[in-house]
């Protein structure tokens, strides 16, 4: 059988890509692209080695160079998150091996057959369109997360205070720039705070607010937590509520983008 040896070091290549930007984005860390092409030119250089290593020890220096690749796609904050990226790395590896194995029927010679002796480059190009269709995910990801923290909507909110647990419509306002100790100010209705501190909510002195009319000084409370049920549990704890002097409608609680 004839091999191409720029098959396997293309097929290879993009394969190992693809599982570095998966455990990375997994972890939620930067991927850097020139890490994780360095890390995988490493792997297909090894896969291209890997006809010539056939001593026993052959299975050890496999995993050595797997923790090598896995050191060299990322700069790790610690000894630990490094560890942790190997593991996933490894997991990821023999999950895709195990996915090949059982979608096409192979033996274990047939599958070392396929990822080493490639015969043609569709594994290079799913793996090429793997990488695509997870970087467009982690775009779209990453936009709403910042249209989450930049821009007005509405959501559903739980303030939870003393013994009161109090769920309302809230509106995150990017006009509300109202901040304390680094941390941002809610405004909620006068009828929503006397109900917070008659179930021991703490009052918290008061903010200055400015308006169209002018400045005024509007007391504040102390809510313990602000949960966000439709988003999968978040929660802010110890957050400053101003009272508003004038009542509020539709919306019981405005509160700042970013939250």
């Amino acid at each position: 059988m004839v091999v191409y040896v720029e098959y396997v070091l293309l097929s290879n290549f993009f394969i190992d890509a693809f599982i570095a930007y998966l455990t990375l984005s997994v972890l939620k860390m930067k991927a850097s692209r020139l890490r994780i092409c360095l890390a995988a030119a490493i792997g297909s250089a090894f896969a291209a080695a890997v006809p010539y290593i056939n001593f026993a020890a052959a299975g050890v220096v496999k995993i050595l160079m797997l923790a090598f690749m896995a050191a060299v796609m990322c700069k790790y904050p610690s000894f630990k998150r490094y560890l942790l990226a190997t593991l996933l790395y490894f997991c990821f590896t023999a999950a895709l091996g195990g996915l090949v194995l059982a979608l096409n029927g192979l033996s274990a010679s047939q599958f070392i057959q396929a990822m080493y002796y490639p015969g043609s480059m569709t594994g290079a190009f799913i793996a090429a369109g793997a990488i695509l269709l997870l970087y467009a995910i982690r775009q779209v990801s990453g936009y709403l997360t910042r249209k989450r923290a930049t821009g007005s909507r509405e959501c559903k909110v739980v303030l939870k205070a003393g013994s009161a647990e109090i769920s309302c419509a809230g509106f995150i306002d990017t006009g509300n720039t109202l901040v304390r100790g680094g941390k941002g100010i809610i405004v909620i209705d006068g009828k929503l705070a006397q109900k917070l501190l008659k179930s021991g909510a703490h009052r918290t002195g008061g903010v200055w607010v400015k308006t169209v009319s002018g400045e005024c000084y509007l007391p504040a409370i102390r809510i313990n937590s602000l949960d966000f049920p439709e988003e999968l549990g978040r929660s802010v704890s110890n957050v400053t509520a101003a009272v508003s002097n004038t009542g509020m409608r539709e919306f019981k609680v405005i509160l700042p983008a970013g939250i």
